[in-house]
Parts: structure tokens; C-alpha cells; sequence
């Protein structure tokens, strides 16, 4: 039985060890968001594993420097030997970790104008997830540890815990959740 998380933790160390806790704690709370917005998301529980890839391996562009390694991410995952996963998903994978930061979606970006449109939907939902993520981290110091989530209509709360010392986490979280706001068509509120 091949252990794909295990492959991907190798190719996270092997490119940004460095950075390895920051990518783990993203997971960890892109992983969280997706259990608390099930109800906006939709997605099945499977791609709750795809997302957690991503997570893992959002920031593995850094090899190349700081300027695109959104995109450098994207042809580092797409290049890599992934067991366990099909080229669907590993294309999945890229795509999340490339729209963490920077652009939103297009159909003019080359690899996801290549996916087809229900995965490109599927790409658009949990990249939205990761980029809201990877800004309750911004710190890179685990500052959140936990979330809570209430959705009351098209108005998200997130209950980020321990409720101080995270200031940072939440000035960068509300300007990540934009992408967020605009996929699930809500209002993003941190507490």
C-alpha cells in the first residue's frame, strides 16, 4: 500500500525544509475550514485529503526564491513522482497550492484552463480554502490553534483560539478571505 502523505512530506522537505512546520499548520487549518464550511463548500470528503496535499506543498516554490513560487510550486508538484495519486488529482494538487497566493483562477493560466470544468470548480473552492489558511498563519509562529466556524445565512465567524496574540494571523486571514468571500458568496468575519 503506497502512503502518498508520506511522498509528499519528502518532496516538502526536499524543496522548502525550512519552511515544513508553516506548510503543516496550513494544513492543518485548510483542513479544519473545510470540515466547519462543508455546508458551502459541497465537495465530498475525499477531496478534504487533495487539500491537505496542497497544503503541504503550497510553499515548495520557495527553492526558486520568493517572487512566483505560487507558480513554482504548481510545475514542482507537476513534475513530481506523487504514488498513489492519479494525474487528475495531482493536477488537482498543483493547482491548489498555485492559487494559495497571487491571481485567482483563469482560464487564460495554462494548467487550469487543462483541467476540466468540474475540476476546475473543485480547484477554485479549495484554493479559496487554502489562501484563508495560509493567512491565519501568517506569522509562520502557529498562532492560531484552533478555529471555530458559525455560518448564520451568507455571514461566516471565525473563532480563532487563543483569542490574543494572533493580530497578525487575523489582518492577514480577512484580506486572504476575499478569494473566500467571492467563491462562497459570504461575508468573512474574524473573532
Amino acid at each position: 500500500m503506497v502512503d502518498t502523505y508520506e511522498y509528499v512530506l519528502k518532496l516538502a522537505h526536499q524543496y522548502n525544509p525550512e519552511d515544513v512546520a508553516h506548510m503543516e499548520q496550513d494544513a492543518r487549518l485548510a483542513t479544519q475550514i473545510f470540515r466547519l464550511t462543508r455546508s458551502l463548500h459541497e465537495l465530498p470528503q475525499e477531496y478534504e485529503e487533495v487539500l491537505e496535499y496542497a497544503a503541504l506543498l503550497h510553499d515548495i516554490g520557495y527553492h526558486y526564491g520568493y517572487e512566483a513560487h505560487h507558480k513554482h510550486a504548481y510545475d514542482l508538484i507537476m513534475a513530481a513522482d506523487l504514488p498513489g495519486l492519479t494525474e487528475r488529482e495531482k493536477a488537482i494538487v498543483a493547482n491548489v497550492a498555485r492559487y494559495h497566493r497571487g491571481a485567482l483562477p483563469d482560464l487564460n493560466h495554462q494548467g487550469f484552463a487543462a483541467l476540466a470544468e468540474e475540476d476546475r470548480e473543485i480547484v477554485t473552492r479549495l484554493g479559496a480554502i487554502l489562501r484563508l489558511a495560509d493567512g491565519l498563519d501568517r506569522s509562520h509562529t502557529d498562532a492560531v490553534e484552533e478555529l471555530e466556524c458559525e455560518i448564520i445565512g451568507s455571514h461566516v465567524i471565525f473563532t480563532l483560539h487563543p483569542p490574543h496574540g494572533n493580530e497578525m494571523e487575523r489582518w492577514a486571514g480577512l484580506k486572504k478571505s476575499r478569494f473566500f468571500q467571492e467563491v462562497f458568496h459570504v461575508t468573512v468575519e474574524l473573532r
